[in-house]
Formats: structure tokens, sequence, C-alpha cells
């Protein structure tokens, strides 16, 4: 979250480029892999945009920046931020970890300066073919970029004041459930990206899913931030406050907001034949290449551009993800750890799994229907959320480090459970502060809460507590 553009309006409301942007090129890629390339990207266009929370230029905010006539930056802010080129390089993928730095900044330049200009860039496997168009996908990766830059500073927050204020505790359980959340809408959309790498035709089914879902969940997180904030005694006025209001209004100016989750079921809708035998695609025996193709969807840290020896079809990788929760429960089943945590995980997986094959036997004829049949749109709610559910179980098999542990996993699955009005298998196990203590640590470390753990550049600075209670208490800002 943060407290500034990149610079000031200019008179004819237009806004301005950063004039502090240092007058250097970017730095020469290197010849190693592309994950690396895309790491170097996303740091130089880091330093290149400033430090987000000096004070060199609020401005009024009474009209979004993705509805004004906006400046398309140019020198080396303009060579940093990702064209078409990058696209077919880096692949989806890549290109969103390159742009995390201007989504976490600002959403609204974020869509003018990125997800606008690349709304018609192919993806695709070595973009051989029409691919899926970016801008379905981008929209969603920029509101989860900005919502976890507004997530970091709530929570850094709350952790720093609860030292003092024993009753700011009760929302750190808030706040991992919201992290839980983030990172779920982050998988499902990163798993989305990287299938448009690896087919020629896009994946309509993912896609859409990602519309739906994604605003719907990310709408609920920043509900929870303002009510948090307005608890802890952070007032309308306080710049804390103000940038959710930006936030908030970039939403439904960049297509982000319910409107466009609505869209994204009725696409969802027309999807749903494609997932009706979701046990056979890459599950099925002798499917070698596509069985790689599977693992390849949930592994993260690689760019999805060097995957182009494992091209699949669109309709094998709806299936992968799909299939996933049953496979991912015998997996899980199968790990020997002694952990509580890892053992309701597989009993939630289970659970959804079960879901999973009984919601698709209605699946052929309600692609037939159209989204005016509460029926379809019934379907489109239950399978946008198993989709979910699926990319987190696939991005937790194969992650390490804290993704690689079960409990953010359980708290994400547990909360879809929930949605799906599903009752929990028991006994149950709690692992919200797990979760908590992985957040406050990022906040205390200056790593973002997105899957990677990226590092932010800027963590260092106006990072203490005391302007904050000051302001909260005054009710100003600056």
């Amino acid at each position: 979250m943060t407290l500034t553009r990149p610079g000031p309006l200019a008179p004819e409301q237009t806004t301005a480029v950063p004039a502090a942007v240092p007058d250097a090129g970017m730095p020469p890629l290197g010849d190693g892999p592309l994950s690396a390339d895309v790491v170097l990207r996303a740091r130089w266009l880091d330093v290149l945009l400033g430090d987000p929370l000096r004070p060199t230029g609020l401005h009024d905010r009474t009209a979004s920046a993705a509805t004004r006539a906006v400046r398309a930056p140019s020198g080396a802010l303009g060579a940093a931020l990702p064209g078409p080129a990058d696209v077919r390089r880096l692949g989806a993928d890549g290109v969103v970890r390159v742009l995390r730095p201007l989504f976490r900044r600002d959403l609204g330049l974020g869509h003018a300066w990125a997800v606008r200009p690349l709304s018609g860039a192919p993806a695709g496997a070595e973009a051989g073919g029409t691919g899926t168009e970016l801008g379905a996908l981008l929209g969603p990766a920029a509101l989860i970029g900005a919502s976890g830059g507004a997530l970091h500073t709530t929570a850094r927050l709350v952790d720093a004041l609860a030292a003092r204020e024993p009753g700011v505790r009760q929302w750190q359980p808030v706040l991992a459930a919201d992290f839980a959340d983030l990172l779920a809408c982050e998988s499902l959309t990163a798993v989305a990206l990287r299938a448009a790498d690896l087919t020629a035709g896009g994946t309509p089914a993912l896609t859409a899913a990602v519309g739906y879902v994604v605003p719907q969940l990310v709408g609920q997180v920043l509900d929870d931030l303002e009510l948090v904030l307005n608890e802890a005694g952070f007032g309308p006025d306080t710049a804390e406050r103000r940038v959710l209001a930006e936030l908030a209004a970039d939403r439904a100016a960049t297509g982000a907001d319910p409107a466009a989750a609505a869209d994204g079921q009725a696409r969802l809708i027309r999807a749903l034949p494609s997932l009706a035998d979701p046990a056979g695609g890459a599950f099925r025996a002798g499917e070698g290449q596509k069985h790689l193709a599977s693992r390849e969807l949930f592994r993260l840290g690689q760019t999805g551009a060097a995957l182009t020896g494992t091209r699949v079809g669109a309709l094998s990788t709806a299936d992968v993800v799909a299939a996933l929760p049953a496979g991912a429960a015998d997996r899980l089943a199968g790990r020997t750890d002694d952990d509580p945590a890892l053992a309701a995980l597989t009993r939630v997986a289970r659970r959804l799994a079960t879901e999973q094959r009984t919601l698709r036997l209605p699946y052929p004829a309600a692609g037939h229907t159209g989204p005016a049949d509460p029926v379809a749109r019934a379907l489109a709610d239950r399978q946008a959320l198993l989709l979910l559910a699926a990319a987190v179980l696939g991005v937790g098999q194969e992650a390490e480090g804290f993704l690689g542990r079960p409990h953010w996993a359980l708290l994400a699955l547990t909360r879809v459970t929930r949605r799906l009005g599903a009752p929990l298998p028991e006994p149950a196990v709690d692992p919200a502060g797990d979760v908590w203590a992985e957040l406050a640590e990022r906040t205390r470390q200056g790593v973002d809460c997105d899957v990677y753990g990226s590092e932010l550049l800027w963590a260092g600075t106006g990072t203490g507590t005391g302007s904050e209670a000051g302001r909260r208490r005054g009710g100003g800002g600056t």
C-alpha cells in the first residue's frame, strides 16, 4: 500500500511520469535462467518507480487514473515496462511478476501503463497461436498486487500496535485469513497464466474462473482491511484509509469489481461442458508429456515461457486442474509427516474431491442454458471455488518453504469449504496462528505477501510505528 503515486498531476489533468527517474537504460539481461531475468526486471522497475512512501506528489484523487488521459512513461521507465515481445520471451506469468512493483503501488496506473497496452498481446506456447488475451488475466493480477500491498501495510501496523495494545490482536486471525485468500487468488491466477503459456488456444475455464472469483474474494479482503484499520483507530482522513478508498475507486474504473465478476461468471458457464470429465486429460495412462505439463502448471518459481517443450491442449490443462483435488488427497495421505495440519488438509481435500465428482454430472447441459439460469449460475459459483481449491493444492504440492507446508492451504481450503456450504471434516485444526506468524514475519523482514516471497526494495522506508499511531489519534495524514 502506498501513500503517493510516482508523480503529480500535470495542469491538463494527465498523470505525470516520475521526474526523478535515473537517465539510464535497463541493466543487460544475462544468459541464465529466465526466472533470474524476471527478478532482475522487477527489481529494476521498482528502482525506477522510486520510494513509494516518499512524500513527493500526493495529488487530487477526484478521478481515477484509469479514466483520465494518462501519458505513457518514456525513457528508462518506459523501457522497463514489459511489451508484447516480453510476453513471448518471459511468458505471461513472468510478465506479471515483472509488473508486481507497479501493481502493488497503484492499480490505476498499473491498468493504464500495463494492462491496457498488453491486453491485445497473445500468450501461448511460443505465441504460436492466437492465444489468450492477457487483459482478462492481467486485470485480476493487478488487483491482487494492489491488495497485497494494502494487506502488507495493515498487517505491519497491527503487528506493531499489538505489543502495547493487546486488543488489536483480535484482528490477527482476520488478516491471516485474508493472507490465505490472497495467496489462493494469486495461485489460481498464476496457474491460469501458465496455462496460457502452455497452450495455443488459451484455457477459457481457468481464465473465466479467475475473472469471477478474484474480484469477489479480493473485495472481501479490502472490506476486512477497512474494518481492521477503522477499529484500530485509523480514521477516514488517515493516509492508510485514503489509499483503500483510492483502491476501491480504481477497482470500478479498471473493471476489477462485481460487474467484472458477473462477466467472468457468464464465461465460466459457457465453459462448464469442457470440465465434464476431469478424470481424463493429463491423468490418463500413457500421456507422460501431459502429466509433466500438469506439474509445470503449479511450479510457480519457473517461468512458463521455458516450457514450450510441454505444449498441451487447452482442455487438457483445465482437466488437470479440475481433477487435482482427488489426486492431491491421495498424495497427501501417502505422506508420513506427523502433522495435525497435514492430516486435516488431507481430509478437506477428500471432501472437495467428492464435491467435484458430484458437481460435474450436470455440466454438459449447463453450458447451453446461459447465465440467466439460476442453476447454471450456482454451478459456476461452486466450480470457480473448486478450481481455486485445486490451484491451492497444486501449488502447495510443488512448492518449498512456507507454501510447501500445509497451514496456508488448510486455511484457504477451510474457507473455500465454508463458502461452498459443505461441512468441515473433523477433527478441525485452526492454522490461523501459523499463517499470521508468517505474515507478521514478512512485514518485519520486508518481504511481500505474494506467492514468491519477493523481497521489497523499499521496505525499510517509513516503517516506524510512531507516525502511524500519531496520525490515527490525530485524525490527520501526510
